[in-house]
Order: structure tokens, then C-alpha cells, then sequence
């Protein structure tokens, strides 16, 4: 039964990963005297670096863009592991004092907007039962997939095998793989995290990946950085870093769409290098344009060195069944398995998986335009945190917060108490592109008509390119299309 007296807070926050942190942070520093709460339906802070807990977790991008611009990423190492980026995250939240603000434990099933109020009110799911609270702005920082679990699609003889088999999202802690042999199917940035992460402690660690992705190596530490930081102190460095890397990662994105050719040959002259052209013409040269996946980071080549030095392998090709002992591909390859590890990809969620609703009517966020990509059209006092996916996820949410807290302090300004991304009512038959646009991935294509749309056309549109997108969330707020009113 819910309280009868709810609380009510200027502003919630959904999540307590880096978008949720990041959000908090800038609410705190730009508007003090907001109140506030952080919700989370996990018991500790760090969203995606608290749910996986598999060998080698690790970021897919450097730390100093994929950390906040405001705390200098200060560890030698620029690829994190897991554990280094959730103490990050809880230095953050030690640092600007949001633990009185936080709530763990606390799921959100329900989101209600009540345009006579013009307040949310939510249903809250806790360890002391169902709760609820109200506030006037909701901002969702729950991320983009789905905590229930993984894409766990099931395989041809699945419940012949013999041995154990886990999905990454549900590591098991006791899992016990050394001295085993261990078949990773799967060939994203999970896969290529765990094989070498694996491989050493198993008796070997064969990769089967139905395809080729795009794998760049990068060194894990920067010497660039360490001379930097020698010379002008850690947080001077870390700015300039940030800023090269920033427009690195840019310049990799544009070359890759622009001179696909000349993309490619550059990731693959690094690869073959190391394992040779043969392995890599085999099993590291996908079918598709670069970036039309996320290409996957291999951390001082980890993964070539595992094959190299024999304590990993790959095969490339479809799957025909699992046998008890392994995997038997359908060219007869046979795949001798005592542990599968199914790094089959995620499931893809909207909204943290709550219902929403606008005066008593259920939003269908797939019939929803996107406004620049952190609003719905005719969602009122609702933003969310969604980042770059062909560049690191925070320098996105950093310039999202500054617009939203933006929004915020104009309708202080105007005594606002509602404001709603609004399409023209003459505005029909509006073209209807995916939110996330030139990306063929099958964790979004499977997922892509849950999402908003685009129209092509500011504001209705999602752009995955730093400058578009910083260019866009420095424009007024007051554009005609999102409406402040009282």
C-alpha cells in the first residue's frame, strides 16, 4: 500500500551510475536550492560498473572523456577496470556530498504527470513495500538497457550440453573456470574482454563469433598524458587530454565514414602486425563499414597476444548445434566446451522499464518524437540521459545537463511550473527516422521501434556528433518548441 502523505521534491533523479551522478552534480552546483533525490533500484551505486561483474570488466573508452570533466581521471591507467570506475563513481558522490540525497533500494515502477498539478508522481518499489513521491522534474539517468537480463537467445541442442553455462549480465561469483576449457560465443566488446581476461587461468578459451567486428588496439596508460602531468600538474593534464581525446575520437568517426578504406587498413596494419594478415583476413575482417557497429577496444592488444600465445583461439563461423561436450559448427568444427559463456548482447529498455503516464493516458514512447535527443514530444517535465555511442557516453550527458539545468532556471525565470517539447499540431505525416540513425547493430535493430523517433530536422533529432550536438544544446530554450508555461 502506498504512503498517504507522499513526499514531494523539486526534482528526481532515475539512477546512480555516471549519468545519474553526472546529473546530481550539475542540479546541485547550478541550482542549490532545488531539492532533490537520487533513486536506484540496486542496492549500490555504479549502474552498469555495479551489475557486471565478469572477468575483466573494463570501459570502452578512455577515462579521461568517458570520466567527468569535473573530476580529473588521476589512475595510470586510461582503460579502467570495473572496480576503478565504481570508486570513481563513489568518490564523486563523497566529494560534492550527494549521499543525503541518495536512495537505494528504491525501483521505480510508475511515473504519472498530472497537468492540474503539473507534478510526477511515482510509484516506488522498496524493501519496506510500495511507496510513492511526487516531484515537478523527472530526469531519467537509468541508462539504455534492460537490468532484468541480457539477449540470451536459446542455441540449437542448448539443453544437450553437459556442462555449465552463464550470460555475462548474471555472472555467477563462484563460477570456477580455471584449468577448464571455456567457449565465448559472442564478438563485441564482452567477448573481447573476456577471452584474454580468461584465457591464461583456463586450460584455453576459444572465441566463436557468428561474424567479425572492427577491433582497435589502444594502449591502456598514456605517455603523452604521464609526461604532461609531470610537467603541468594532474588536472591541467587531464584537461588537455580530455580535449585531444575528444576530438580524436571525432576525427577517428569522420575518417571512418568519410575514407571507410583507409579506416579500416589502419586498424588492420595494427592487427596484423601483431597476429598476421592471415588470422586477421579469417577472423578480424568484418562484412560490414566501419562504425556501422561500435568498433571494440582491445587494450594493449590483449587479445591477439592471448592467441598468439596459445591460450585462446577463434572460430569464425555459424553455430549447428551444442553436443554435451561442446559446440559442433556447421562447417564440422567441433568445439570442445566445459563452460559456454553466451556474450550474446543486451536487451534494450526505455525509461528504466517503468510505465509512464500524461493525465491517465499510458505514453508509447516508440510514437514519441525525440527533442535533441533528451526529450518526448509532448511529454511534459521530463528529460533523459542518452550519450554518443561512437564516442565516450559522458561528453554527450555533459552537455545534456548544462541544457537541462538551463531549462530549469528559465522557468524560474518565467515562474514556469510545466514545459513540454511541443510539435506543431499542423505538422502531419512527419518522416520517421530511428532515434539512433546509421547503426546496425542487432542490439538496436532489435530494439529500435521501442525508442522515439527523429524527423531530420532540428529540433526533432538525435545527432551523434559532438559539435552538432554541443552547437545544439547551447541554443536557447525558449525555441518555439519547447514551451515553458504556468
Amino acid at each position: 500500500m502506498s504512503n498517504s502523505t507522499p513526499e514531494h521534491f523539486d526534482v528526481v533523479i532515475v539512477g546512480a551510475g555516471i549519468s545519474g551522478i553526472g546529473a546530481a552534480v550539475e542540479l546541485k552546483r547550478s541550482c542549490p536550492c532545488k531539492s532533490f533525490v537520487m533513486i536506484d533500484m540496486r542496492d549500490d551505486i555504479g549502474g552498469t560498473w555495479d551489475l557486471f561483474r565478469y572477468p575483466g570488466i573494463r570501459s570502452d573508452s578512455d577515462m579521461f572523456t568517458l570520466g567527468f570533466g569535473f573530476k580529473p581521471w588521476t589512475a595510470a591507467k586510461a582503460i579502467a577496470s570495473g572496480p576503478a570506475i565504481k570508486e570513481y563513481l563513489g568518490e564523486t558522490l563523497d566529494e560534492h556530498g550527494l549521499a543525503p540525497h541518495l536512495r537505494l533500494g528504491t525501483k521505480m515502477r510508475s511515473a504519472a504527470f498530472d497537468s492540474e498539478k503539473n507534478r510526477w508522481t511515482l510509484e516506488l518499489e522498496t524493501a519496506e513495500g510500495v511507496r510513492s513521491l511526487t516531484c515537478n522534474f523527472l530526469y531519467s539517468g537509468s541508462g539504455y538497457y534492460s537490468y532484468r537480463g541480457g539477449f540470451n537467445p536459446e542455441l540449437p541442442g542448448e539443453d544437450s550440453f553437459a556442462g555449465v553455462m552463464v550470460h555475462p549480465q548474471q555472472w555467477p561469483e563462484d563460477l570456477a573456470y580455471a584449468g577448464k576449457r571455456v567457449a565465448v560465443i559472442g564478438s563485441g566488446a564482452t567477448a573481447v574482454t573476456l577471452v584474454p581476461s580468461m584465457a591464461g587461468q583456463a586450460e584455453l578459451v576459444t572465441m566463436v563469433q557468428r561474424s567479425p567486428t572492427y577491433l582497435a588496439t589502444e594502449p591502456d596508460e598514456d605517455e603523452e598524458l604521464n609526461a604532461l602531468r609531470a610537467e603541468l600538474g594532474a588536472e591541467e593534464a587531464f584537461k588537455r587530454i580530455r580535449l585531444r581525446n575528444l576530438a580524436g575520437q571525432q576525427e577517428k568517426f569522420q575518417l571512418a565514414r568519410r575514407d571507410p578504406e583507409s579506416y579500416k587498413q589502419m586498424l588492420f596494419d595494427a592487427i596484423d602486425a601483431l597476429v598476421g594478415r592471415e588470422i586477421r583476413e579469417r577472423h578480424f575482417t568484418p562484412s560490414y563499414a566501419p562504425w556501422d557497429q561500435r568498433v571494440c577496444f582491445v587494450p594493449n592488444g590483449d587479445l591477439f597476444e592471448a592467441i598468439t600465445d596459445g591460450t585462446a583461439e577463434i572460430v569464425t563461423g555459424a553455430i549447428d548445434t551444442l553436443e554435451p561436450a561442446g559446440i559442433r559448427m556447421s562447417d564440422g568444427t567441433f568445439v570442445d566446451a566445459d563452460i559456454i559463456v553466451k556474450a550474446t548482447g543486451l536487451n534494450l529498455a526505455v525509461g528504466g522499464e517503468a510505465d509512464y503516464f500524461v493525465d491517465g493516458e499510458k505514453v508509447d514512447f516508440s510514437q514519441r518524437y525525440t527533442y535533441k535527443g533528451l526529450g518526448y514530444s509532448g511529454v511534459p517535465n521530463l528529460f533523459f540521459a542518452f550519450g554518443f555511442l561512437n564516442s565516450s557516453w559522458t561528453l554527450r550527458l555533459e552537455l545534456v545537463n548544462r541544457f537541462w539545468v538551463g531549462v530549469l532556471q528559465r522557468m524560474d525565470d518565467l515562474n514556469a511550473t510545466k514545459v513540454t517539447p511541443t510539435l506543431d499540431p499542423a505538422c502531419t505525416n512527419l518522416p520517421q527516422l530511428p532515434f539512433i540513425a546509421d547503426v546496425n547493430s542487432g542490439y538496436f535493430q532489435r530494439a529500435l521501434d521501442r525508442f522515439p523517433r527523429q524527423t531530420g530536422a532540428a529540433p526533432w533529432i538525435n545527432p551523434q556528433d559532438y559539435e552538432a550536438t554541443k552547437e545544439m544544446l547551447e541554443e536557447d530554450p525558449q525555441d518555439g518548441f519547447l514551451i515553458f508555461s504556468k
